[in-house]
């Protein structure tokens, strides 16, 4: 499985550093913005494969996505709802040229529909890494499991 890119946009940092640290595997780059046309300014320099969107009044609305260029808008997009924003009517977005679109009620959705788009065989097994201090055969005996 490829690394993947995953852009999170939300004005509230502590908000998008928690997020950024639930979502996070060995296998994803998350990177966190304040809006959305923060995340391709460098276009060329990594690519995204999904984008968490938590819309807030007033500083990361709806409209400030519709502003970003037609060829970023295949990137899915998640979005995430808060108490400022209980509902979206994904059928607008979708009319605007967003063709993946989702929503989410938590933490939790996001990483399950993420999972669904970017890792749709699973997650790989993570790295093993051997312990720093080689264990010695009598400590390893003792930490074994006793017969009963």
């Amino acid at each position: 499985m490829d690394y993947k890119t995953i852009f999170i946009v939300d004005p509230i940092r502590g908000e998008r550093i928690h997020l950024a640290k639930f979502l996070s595997e060995e296998i994803f780059t998350v990177m966190t913005f304040v809006s959305p046309n923060d995340c391709f300014k460098k276009s060329d320099l990594i690519s995204c494969d999904l984008m968490v969107f938590v819309p807030r009044k007033e500083k990361n609305e709806i409209k400030h996505l519709m502003n970003i260029k037609k060829k970023f808008r295949k990137i899915p997009v998640i979005f995430l709802l808060t108490d400022e924003f209980p509902d979206i009517i994904l059928a607008e977005i979708t009319a605007n040229g967003f063709p993946n679109v989702y929503k989410a009620s938590n933490n939790e959705k996001v990483r399950e529909i993420m999972l669904g788009i970017l890792a749709e065989e699973g997650l790989p097994p993570r790295t093993e890494v051997p312990h720093p201090v080689p264990i010695s055969q009598e400590v390893q005996s003792a930490l074994s499991p006793r017969p009963e």
